[in-house]
C-alpha cells in the first residue's frame, strides 16, 4: 500500500534545482478525503493538540508554517496523511505493517496521535534536519495509536513517515516499540511499505546491480512487475534513477508523477494472498514542488487533476479552509468536473486539531 518518490537529482552545477515529491495512496476501499489549508499569521496563534481528547499528556504546539494537507475523512476524526508547508517541507505518511508505538519509558512523554504526525511536522519544522532532530533518540514525543483505525475504514493505522525538503534532503522514520528508526540520506528517494526500510535497501541492491550499465553487461532478469511493496520499490527506484535531468519544475513534476504512477495499482484491484491484504488499489496521487510550493491532487477515479498554490495563501477564504475531494459514499466523487486551480474554491472551516485549553500551552 502506497509508494513515495523524491525527484532530487542535481543539475550540472551539482545543485538541487527542480525538487518534486510524489506519492500514491493505496487502500482496499474508497476513503473519504478532504484537503485542508492552514494560514499562519503573526496576528493570531494557531495552537494544536496531538490527541483528540486533550489532557496533561497531550503534545501541544504552535503552528509556525502555513500548509496544505490531505486528510482522510470528511468529518471528525480526521487523519493527516500528506502535505507541504510554506518552507517547502513535504511529509508523506505510508502504511507500515511492522509499526508498533507503545513505548516502555513513555510515561513522561507527550502523546502525539499517529494520525496527527504529519500536521505536527509541517507546523513545526522547516527542513528534514529539523524533523530528524525532533524524533531523535531522546525525543519526548511519543507516537500513539490513539484513534486505532484509519478514518472511514476498519484498518489499524500502522504507519511510517517520509519527509523531503527544498534543500534536496530526505528521511524515512519508522516506529518500533515506540522507538524511532531514522534513515536520513538524500539518496533515500523511494519508499513503499514493507519489509523494513533497511531490508528494502538490501533487496534493491540486486536490482540495482541488474540495471547498472557499468557493473553488469549481461542482465538476466527484467524488473518485477507485481503490486507487492518490494516490486514497487524496485520499479520506482529503477525509473527514478534513469531519468534525464529535469529542464524545469514542470518537467520534474511530470517525471515524478509518471514514476509513481508506474508503481500504482489499478482501480478496483481485488487480490488477496492467503488473507494478506497489503496490496490495494491506488485511490489518489499527490505531487508537490518543494521549491515552488504548488501541490497537486490526482484522484484515480477522475480524468483531471486539481492543484493549489501555497504562495497565494491569502486567496483561501479563512485561516483554516477545506475542499472535500472524495465523499463518504463508496466510490462517489464530489465533482467529476473538479479540475485545475482550486485556491478560491475552498470553504471556511474549523481546525480539526485545535487545542481546547490553550492556557496550559507552554
Amino acid at each position: 500500500m502506497c509508494t513515495r518518490v523524491f525527484n532530487n537529482f542535481k543539475n550540472e552545477k551539482n545543485e538541487h534545482e527542480f525538487l518534486t515529491t510524489a506519492r500514491n495512496m493505496d487502500w482496499a476501499t474508497q476513503m473519504p478525503t478532504t484537503i485542508f489549508t492552514f494560514r499562519v499569521t503573526p496576528d493570531e496563534e494557531m495552537i494544536k493538540c496531538g490527541t483528540a481528547i486533550q489532557d496533561e499528556h497531550s503534545l501541544l504546539w504552535e503552528a509556525q508554517y502555513s500548509s496544505i494537507v490531505t486528510m482522510v475523512g470528511t468529518e471528525a476524526p480526521f487523519g493527516a496523511s500528506d502535505g507541504i508547508n510554506s518552507a517547502g517541507l513535504v511529509a508523506n505518511l505510508l502504511y507500515d505493517s511492522n509499526a508498533s508505538y507503545e513505548r516502555k519509558d513513555g510515561s513522561s512523554c507527550k502523546n502525539l496521535d499517529v494520525l496527527r504526525w504529519v500536521q505536527f511536522v509541517l507546523d513545526t519544522c522547516c527542513s528534514v534536519d529539523e524533523v530528524v532532530k525532533a524524533f531523535s533518540s531522546n525525543s519526548e514525543v511519543q507516537i500513539q495509536l490513539i484513534g486505532g483505525k484509519v478514518p472511514g475504514t476498519d484498518k489499524a493505522a500502522s504507519l511510517h513517515l517520509s519527509v523531503s525538503d527544498r534543500f534536496g534532503d530526505s528521511a524515512i522514520i519508522e516506529v518500533h516499540e515506540g522507538n524511532y528508526k531514522i534513515y536520513h540520506n538524500e539518496e533515500f528517494r523511494v519508499m513503499t511499505n514493507e519489509p523494513s526500510y533497511a531490508k528494502q535497501i538490501e533487496l534493491n541492491q540486486y536490482w540495482r546491480w541488474q540495471w547498472n550499465k557499468e557493473g553488469n553487461n549481461f542482465p538476466s532478469n527484467t524488473l518485477p512487475g507485481g503490486p507487492f511493496p518490494s516490486d514497487r520499490f524496485a520499479r520506482a527506484s529503477f525509473y527514478l534513477n534513469h531519468l534525464t535531468k529535469s529542464k524545469d519544475t514542470a518537467d520534474s513534476l511530470t517525471q515524478s508523477k509518471s514514476v509513481v504512477m508506474n508503481a500504482s495499482v489499478p482501480v478496483n484491484f481485488d487480490y488477496y494472498v492467503n488473507g494478506f491484504p497489503n496490496i490495494a488499489q491506488t485511490l489518489w496521487t499527490t505531487v508537490a514542488s518543494n521549491k515552488n510550493l504548488t501541490y497537486y491532487f490526482c484522484n484515480a477515479r477522475c480524468m483531471g487533476n486539481i492543484y493549489m498554490d501555497l504562495n497565494k495563501i491569502n486567496e483561501f477564504p479563512s485561516p483554516v479552509s477545506k475542499l472535500i475531494v472524495i465523499s463518504e459514499s463508496e466510490g462517489e466523487i464530489i465533482n467529476y468536473e473538479l479540475y485545475g486551480y482550486q485556491n478560491k474554491n475552498f470553504e471556511e472551516t474549523a481546525d480539526p486539531f485545535v487545542a481546547k485549553n490553550v492556557e496550559i500551552f507552554v
